[in-house]
């Protein structure tokens, strides 16, 4: 099947639906919970709509977008309690609404999580390596400048969903959210410490610590 997408977001008709959900919530999900499991981590596959952890509706332009939900509400009860027993959730992005799967844009599901979770920091990696305006990656950028960011010209396809997730995360008060592409083992530490290539997007109290920080 030859993958459609419009401003970034998967077009998901029910063959596209059958798939997403077959491989997020199945194949993928496993394949990360095993490597995760072989790395010493107590990993516990789920999809978001397990346990009633996440509450979806279908998205405003659903009927563009076919079977692709928004998030309604994150409740996070069975989340803490597996990081409270030590256990990591690897979460697939794949809701229901009314007896429906839902397929949810991975970079807004983990932004609700991260804000209803009271995550130190949103993280999201893939191929892309950062914000790139004009040509260079931004390599920090604080939330005020967020919406010039998504006017620009040069934030198109995946990135767009990236910067608004981001954004999301920090109005439900996640100080930080870092873009970033998978470098190899200590990727997350390394930006979450404050290193690594990418790009990181701080909350207005989180900006201005760092300024002085390197001043």
């Amino acid at each position: 099947m030859a993958p459609r997408f419009v401003d970034g977001l998967r077009v998901t008709d029910p063959a596209t639906l059958e798939v997403a959900a077959a491989v997020l919530a199945g194949l993928a999900n496993k394949r990360l919970v095993a490597r995760l499991r072989a790395a010493g981590l107590d990993a516990v596959g789920l999809a978001a709509l397990d346990g009633g952890t996440v509450e979806a509706e279908p998205h405003a332009r659903a009927a563009m977008l076919g079977a692709v939900g928004t998030v309604r509400q994150v409740h996070p009860a069975l989340l803490e309690t597996l990081l409270g027993q030590g256990r990591v959730p690897v979460i697939a992005s794949i809701c229901d609404c009314d007896g429906a799967l839902l397929n949810v844009n991975a970079d807004d599901l983990a932004a609700a999580l991260a804000g209803a979770l009271h995550a130190r920091a949103l993280v999201l990696l893939s191929d892309a390596p950062g914000l790139r305006l004009g040509g260079s990656i931004v390599p920090r950028l604080d939330a005020d400048s967020l919406a010039a960011a998504l006017d620009h010209p040069d934030v198109q396809g995946g990135m767009r969903p990236k910067l608004i997730a981001a954004r999301a995360a920090l109005d439900a008060g996640v100080p930080r959210a870092h873009i970033a592409a998978w470098s190899g083992p200590g990727t997350l530490r390394t930006l979450i410490g404050g290193g690594g290539a990418g790009t990181t997007i701080l909350a207005a109290a989180d900006a201005l610590l760092s300024h002085r920080s390197h001043s």
